[in-house]
Protein backbone atom coordinates (compact mmCIF):
# COMPACT_ATOMS: atom_id res chain seq x y z
CA UNK A 1 0.00 0.00 0.00
CA UNK A 2 1.38 3.00 -0.82
CA UNK A 3 2.06 6.47 2.10
CA UNK A 4 -0.88 8.99 0.35
CA UNK A 5 0.10 12.36 2.00
CA UNK A 6 -2.80 14.74 2.89
CA UNK A 7 -2.46 18.13 3.56
CA UNK A 8 -2.88 20.61 6.14
CA UNK A 9 -6.08 21.31 5.28
CA UNK A 10 -7.65 18.45 3.96
CA UNK A 11 -6.24 17.15 7.83
CA UNK A 12 -7.60 20.14 9.61
CA UNK A 13 -11.17 19.65 7.80
CA UNK A 14 -11.60 15.78 8.67
CA UNK A 15 -10.57 17.02 12.40
CA UNK A 16 -13.57 18.96 12.40
CA UNK A 17 -15.50 16.42 10.91
CA UNK A 18 -15.24 13.95 13.73
CA UNK A 19 -15.02 16.45 16.70
CA UNK A 20 -18.70 17.87 15.56
CA UNK A 21 -19.89 13.69 14.57
CA UNK A 22 -20.43 13.96 10.99
CA UNK A 23 -19.63 10.91 8.71
CA UNK A 24 -19.09 13.07 6.02
CA UNK A 25 -17.31 16.50 4.56
CA UNK A 26 -20.82 17.08 2.54
CA UNK A 27 -22.98 16.93 5.44
CA UNK A 28 -20.94 18.88 7.45
CA UNK A 29 -20.50 21.59 4.90
CA UNK A 30 -24.85 21.46 4.11
CA UNK A 31 -25.29 22.20 7.61
CA UNK A 32 -22.44 25.64 7.54
CA UNK A 33 -23.86 26.65 4.64
CA UNK A 34 -27.90 26.56 5.98
CA UNK A 35 -26.38 28.12 9.42
CA UNK A 36 -25.48 31.97 10.37
CA UNK A 37 -22.31 30.79 12.36
CA UNK A 38 -20.32 27.48 10.99
CA UNK A 39 -17.80 25.40 12.45
CA UNK A 40 -14.59 27.02 12.55
CA UNK A 41 -11.08 24.93 13.48
CA UNK A 42 -7.38 26.44 14.43
CA UNK A 43 -4.87 25.74 11.57
CA UNK A 44 -1.79 26.12 13.80
CA UNK A 45 -0.06 22.37 13.49
CA UNK A 46 -0.74 20.64 17.07
CA UNK A 47 -3.70 22.87 17.65
CA UNK A 48 -7.36 21.62 16.93
CA UNK A 49 -9.08 24.02 18.84
CA UNK A 50 -12.70 24.86 17.33
CA UNK A 51 -15.48 27.29 17.67
CA UNK A 52 -18.54 28.63 15.96
CA UNK A 53 -17.18 31.85 13.69
CA UNK A 54 -19.08 33.86 10.73
CA UNK A 55 -19.05 31.98 7.66
CA UNK A 56 -16.10 33.80 6.33
CA UNK A 57 -13.97 34.10 9.43
CA UNK A 58 -10.27 33.44 7.90
CA UNK A 59 -8.45 35.44 10.79
CA UNK A 60 -10.51 34.51 13.55
CA UNK A 61 -9.28 34.46 17.37
CA UNK A 62 -8.10 31.14 18.80
CA UNK A 63 -8.44 30.99 22.62
CA UNK A 64 -6.24 27.34 22.83
CA UNK A 65 -3.05 28.93 21.32
CA UNK A 66 -3.30 32.63 21.15
CA UNK A 67 -3.47 33.37 17.31
CA UNK A 68 -5.00 34.91 14.96
CA UNK A 69 -5.59 31.32 12.78
CA UNK A 70 -9.12 30.03 13.79
CA UNK A 71 -10.54 29.40 9.69
CA UNK A 72 -14.30 28.38 8.94
CA UNK A 73 -14.93 25.29 7.56
CA UNK A 74 -16.22 26.60 4.50
CA UNK A 75 -13.34 29.04 3.53
CA UNK A 76 -10.90 25.98 4.49
CA UNK A 77 -12.81 24.07 2.27
CA UNK A 78 -12.75 27.01 -0.51
CA UNK A 79 -16.06 27.43 -1.00
CA UNK A 80 -15.55 30.91 0.30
Amino acid sequence: MSNIALSQKSVKLMKLCDQRGFDSLDDLLLVALLNSMCPAICITEGCDHTAEMEPDQDQGFCEACGGNTVVSILVLAGLI
